[in-house]
């Protein structure tokens, strides 16, 4: 047996006799038990609904189904109350007998206006069961509900959660795509479904999340610290996306929306999704949309160029102009099937199915100076080889260079999907969950390209001046009267089509039971499970080239239609293009030919399987609530990939298998506290310790060598360890007894083993690596702000303010060796915020919504200047998006709704060093859609 097994087993028997010897200690007396349900006046369930005994003061809450359970009650006569967020007191008297369960079903009315809030916003449903969760949480956590992610134009999951406290974005192609919180790369958080963890499509461990609709969850839930039975990986924060179970009542709703962006000479979007549900316990749901996004992109190459008399040059000396065509296909489903076979058990299958296919076409001028001619100070120039005669126009230098022409095919075509079944029963004053679930990710396609080769690619006979007047948007005007634009002066010098696949399947299963027990006359309950977790993740490329023999043929037998009259606002000319599918039906004639350098080392095959065992413990002592835990992960790992080898042209030569493993064993302790000054004003802190470790790809032990560089050799490392982390946080919260609340608080991340990528030593040569380093830290503040604003007169009070802002600084030290500063770590923005202005009345929804992120490191340069040669920063950016809906009178519970996405067409892109400096800027335009929404029974906001 594993010796992490053995431990985490030894310590489950351990934790099982504890838990029997206490429930039989509890159980002796003869108490008895309340039980029951909680629902609205449309007899929907209400999650997180406060149930408190008096006398005594035990309490709980309810759970997903409105359900709840009130064990050891000594037999009497009592008082039942049920709270809940925007509803009013619910009372009622019980008397216990003892060894039976009394039962009280309480059905809660809307608040009037002297009891806690009255309900009036179309999303303030779902708020107030968002804020229920956050308010009686053991830890922090905040949640966002699904009314509330539909109510702004979210394309996918990411730009929902991108509306959340300390939360940043990695965007691509117009969309979120990784998260990022708390100021931590992607690695350092983890996702799950229903608390399972999902995988991720790519060679890493993070989760490409633009594959997932906004549409197909229930609600969003950011655990910002852990407890004992959450997994332990995720130190910037645990995203948990929580699939729409079955209500009580029967439910359908039907959405169909499209629009139109005007860029690249216009692309439409549509959209389709509906959920269907019943009481007997089944649900089903469904989202499809298409966008075909268009992008313009200007991405220069700047550097540190020296010129003829030994001055340099800050700026570019080559750009590419892309054009983007997009076929954003995305659809999925979501459902439940749920039994119940006791008053408080039940079982349960779920599952959900996401499908994105990334396709599209874009097309590539890349106009490039290889030799400088002149310093940017000579105003007159005379005869040279590139036939250069005109005086300097810019004050800047000029020089001899070419053009080529790219067109890239775009397939990529990633997949995930997660089922689960599982089981709860309540016996003997216990709780018995139990779960497995399968679920797995996939990755097929990739980026077929051809590359033509144009005026100057091979003798420098183009004359190019730099225009950097402008330096976002740099030119290279002609100085010899050259027609870079003509096709039939292209020819194809090489291309290549490629179908790979990454795939990762886990296979989990968990077991936990817990027991309210009376610790000193305090209510406390004891919580020991169990959990296993099996991942296979492997990558197999399969990039092929274009047969020789077509190099040489000409750009003109393969033109398109597609030209763009209006790039970047005019600024450039672009076109004529070509068509993709019409080189393929040329080369389809021949085989293609396995590119085997390429494929070999970014081909893996991992296995990892991790064993886990936790324990908690949960008391209250007055105003305080307690929680402490411990959970122990037992982590194995084996590991194949490939060393290759090249000769000096950079050419394959032979290849080998490689294969390696470890494991290890981490102690995961944790405390969360909280002081209630009142019902409604609560002081937290946490402690505890979390893990991320090394992605896939990075521990795959592949090694390449190719002779004559400077940096021969470049390897995996499949002896990083994992990344550590203690952390610390402390949260004030005031909860507004009108459906708001405030928060601020501050944490803090000491990191252990972060890591770098670095050039070390392998054989006595430079090798390309990553590597740990000693330590980094974290530290930030947060705040937020929800509040309906019914305080206003007239109108007016039906407007409400959703803000949040998030400041994050962060300090790296380098492995020995590396770099001496100390730079902020990766993707740590400083400021990130989101301020969203809401309007519900008379059947009248709308919201506007502004998200800013401030610009951060997105990878380590040579050194921290504000040169061309320092780190790589992504810009700054800042979004305002509006959504308005209206219940059309009559319309028996139909809506109309306008979504309008980007208005400010904000850039996106990278900087080196300076934001003078840009490396990439591509712009979007604005998005506009309309359609309509039918609800059962739906009505207008009052």
């Amino acid at each position: 047996m594993h010796r992490g097994l053995r431990v985490v087993c030894s310590a489950g028997v351990s934790l099982v006799i504890t838990l029997l010897l206490v429930s039989g200690l509890s159980a002796q007396q003869g108490a008895g038990s309340i039980t029951g349900k909680v629902t609205d006046p449309s007899q929907g369930v209400l999650e997180g609904a406060r149930i408190e005994l008096q006398p005594g003061r035990q309490s709980t809450q309810s759970d997903a189904n409105g359900e709840f359970t009130i064990k050891d009650v000594n037999p009497g006569r009592y008082t039942v109350t049920v709270s809940h967020e925007g509803f009013g007191l619910y009372s009622t008297d019980v008397t216990v007998s003892a060894s039976s369960a009394a039962r009280v079903d309480a059905t809660l009315q809307v608040g009037t206006h002297n009891e806690i809030v009255t309900v009036t916003g179309e999303r303030e449903g779902g708020e107030i069961e968002a804020l229920t969760i956050e308010r009686t949480a053991d830890n922090i956590v905040q949640v966002l509900p699904a009314d509330v992610i539909t109510s702004l134009p979210n394309t996918n999951i990411a730009d929902a959660i991108g509306r959340m406290p300390s939360v940043s974005l990695e965007r691509d192609e117009g969309e979120g795509k990784y998260i990022q919180i708390r100021g931590t790369e992607p690695r350092l958080s983890n996702v799950t479904i229903n608390g399972i963890h999902m995988p991720s499509p790519e060679g890493v461990r993070n989760v490409k999340l633009d594959v997932i609709p906004a549409d197909l969850v229930s609600s969003v839930e950011i655990n910002k610290t852990l407890s004992a039975n959450q997994d332990a990986d995720a130190i910037g924060g645990s995203v948990n996306l929580v699939t729409r179970t079955p209500a009580d009542q029967p439910y359908l709703t039907l959405l169909a929306m499209g629009g139109h962006t005007p860029i690249t000479g216009g692309r439409n979007l549509y959209q389709f999704a509906g959920t269907a549900g019943q009481k007997f316990g089944a649900l089903f749901g469904f989202s499809y949309d298409y966008n075909s996004r268009g992008i313009n992109d200007v991405e220069p190459g700047p550097a540190v160029n020296t010129l003829p008399d030994n001055s340099t040059f800050l700026g570019p000396n080559t750009e590419d102009l892309r054009n983007y065509h997009y076929d954003r296909g995305r659809y999925g489903f979501d459902g439940e099937l749920d039994y119940k076979i006791a008053d408080m058990s039940s079982v349960y299958v779920r599952g959900l199915f996401s499908h994105f296919n990334d396709f599209g076409e874009d097309w590539i001028y890349s106009p490039g100076i290889n030799t400088f001619l002149t310093p940017a100070t000579l105003s007159d120039i005379t005869q040279n080889t590139c036939g250069l005669t005109a005086a300097s126009q810019f004050g800047n230098p000029t020089g001899c260079g070419g053009i080529s022409f790219t067109n890239v095919y775009r397939r990529p075509a990633q997949q995930i999907v997660s089922v689960q079944a599982g089981a709860r029963h309540i016996f003997g004053g216990a709780v018995l969950n139990y779960e497995a679930a399968l679920s797995q990710a996939n990755y097929t396609g990739g980026f077929g390209f051809a590359r033509y080769f144009g005026p100057g690619s091979s003798d420098n006979s183009v004359a190019f001046a730099v225009n950097t007047t402008n330096p976002f948007v740099p030119k290279f005007p002609v100085q010899n009267g050259v027609n870079l634009y003509d096709p039939s002066t292209y020819s194809l010098g090489f291309g290549d089509n490629e179908n790979d696949g990454i795939f990762e399947r886990d296979a989990v299963g968990d077991i936990s039971l817990s027991k309210p027990y009376k610790l000193g006359g305090h209510v406390s309950t004891f919580e020991v499970g169990f959990k296993g977790w099996d991942a296979r993740k492997t990558s197999l490329i399969d990039r092929m080239a274009f047969d020789s023999s077509f190099s040489g043929l000409p750009m003109s037998q393969f033109l398109g239609t597609y030209r763009d009259n209006n790039y970047y606002f005019n600024q450039y000319q672009f076109g004529p293009t070509t068509q993709f599918a019409k080189l393929l039906a040329t080369v389809s004639t021949l085989p293609l030919a396995p590119e085997t350098g390429y494929n070999l080392p970014n081909d893996f095959n991992i296995s990892e399987r991790i064993w886990a065992g936790y324990a908690l413990d949960t008391i209250d002592l007055g105003h305080f609530r307690i929680q402490g835990g411990v959970r122990v992960e037992s982590t194995a790992d084996d590991l194949q990939a490939n060393s290759v080898q090249y000769d000096q042209n950079g050419d394959f030569v032979s290849s080998s298998p490689l294969n390696t493993s470890h494991s290890y064993i981490n102690v995961f302790p944790s405390v969360q506290a909280q002081y209630r000054f009142t019902t409604d004003t609560v002081l937290r802190a946490a402690y505890g310790i979390g893990i991320a470790r090394p992605n896939f790809g990075d521990l795959a032990p592949f090694l390449t060598f190719t002779p004559g560089v400077s940096v021969p050799y470049a390897q995996g490392n499949p002896d990083l360890k994992p990344t550590h982390a203690q952390n610390f946080d402390l949260l004030a919260e005031h909860y507004i007894n009108s459906v708001g609340i405030i928060q601020a608080g501050i944490f803090y991340k000491d990191l252990t083993d972060p890591i770098y990528p670095i050039t070390g030593t392998f054989n006595n040569q430079a090798s390309a690596t990553l590597a740990n380093g000693p330590s980094a830290h974290i530290f930030g503040f947060e705040a937020t702000w929800q509040q309906p604003l019914k305080f206003l007169p007239g109108p007016l009070n039906g407007m409400g303010v959703r803000a949040n802002y998030g400041y994050t600084t962060s300090r790296a030290t380098f492995p020995a060796g590396g770099r001496t500063d100390h730079p902020t770590l990766v993707r740590t923005a400083p400021n990130n915020w989101n301020f969203d202005v809401t309007y519900d009345k008379k059947g009248f929804s709308a919201r506007m919504g502004l998200t800013h992120n401030d610009a951060y490191i997105w990878s380590y340069g040579g050194d921290n200047s504000k040169t061309p040669s320092g780190d790589t920063y992504l810009y700054p950016h800042t979004q305002v998006d509006a959504q308005v809906s209206y219940w059309i009178p009559r319309g028996h519970g139909l809506q109309a709704v306008v979504s309008l996405l980007n208005l400010n067409n904000e850039v996106f892109g990278f900087y080196n060093g300076a934001e003078r400096y840009p490396i990439q800027r591509e712009y979007y335009s604005r998005t506009i859609s309309a359609g309509l929404r039918w609800t059962l029974h739906g009505k207008e906001t009052p």
